[in-house]
């Protein structure tokens, strides 16, 4: 599996990203409880960004999809 892909899928579930924050953030603030708040906070924030990014920009828009053939157009030729 690249690490693109496991990125997004990180970014995709923000409760497994806190998850995973809060253990660092907990040695490094001291205090299980705020860690546990800013670990949420960052965790949703990054997962609201990728979000409007997605929407924004489309993953279909970047395949260039061929753009869909009239159908009288098809029976004329």
């Amino acid at each position: 599996m690249p690490i693109d892909h496991a990125m997004k899928e990180l970014v995709n579930r923000p409760m497994l990203l806190a998850a995973l924050l809060v253990i660092p953030l907990w040695f490094l603030l001291d205090n299980f409880v705020v860690a546990a708040m800013v670990a949420l906070l960052v965790a949703f924030l990054v997962s609201m960004i990728h979000a409007l990014r997605v929407l924004k920009h489309p993953e279909s828009a970047k395949q260039n999809p061929k753009p869909a053939r009239d159908h009288k157009e098809t029976h004329e030729q």
